[in-house]
């Protein structure tokens, strides 16, 4: 078993290219040494993440984050014990949402070209991890 958490944020200030991979090398680093995989996307400010470990770890890595000054609005979308981790080799997967090429992936969500697609999936936690699955490396 592995314990998966969900949560949703927004940036307070606009991250570029260069912030998102400065974030990004920090993330998988820090969630390599915890045993945490997962997935990040972004979009317009917005972020929709996975985090996947040891419960533990994955409890404190989501507090870290919600007391970074970076982040407001955080939101736990989903939480609890799953079989097996939707992403086992990657200690962050990133997706920028705002790339045509990403939008035009088979069964992306409606949902995530409205203004406010990150508190869309509030009430529909399976629609969230379908989405995410979309992402899911080849086997």
């Amino acid at each position: 078993m592995v314990y998966r958490m969900v949560y949703v944020s927004a940036a307070t200030a606009p991250l570029d290219a260069d912030a998102l991979l400065a974030l990004l090398t920090r993330a998988r680093e820090k969630n390599q040494r915890l045993g945490i995989s997962g997935l990040l996307l972004y979009r317009d400010g917005d972020f929709i993440q996975l985090l996947e470990g040891e419960r533990e770890a994955v409890r404190g890595l989501f507090h870290t984050i919600e007391r970074d000054p970076r982040h407001t609005r955080t939101l736990v979308l989903l939480e609890g014990e799953a079989e097996q981790r939707l992403f086992p080799d990657w200690s962050m997967g990133f997706r920028n949402l705002s790339d045509p090429a990403v939008r035009a992936t088979p069964g992306f969500s409606h949902l995530m070209n409205t203004p406010s697609w990150p508190t869309a999936f509030q009430h529909d936690p399976d629609g969230c991890l379908a989405l995410l699955a979309l992402f899911q490396p080849p086997v």
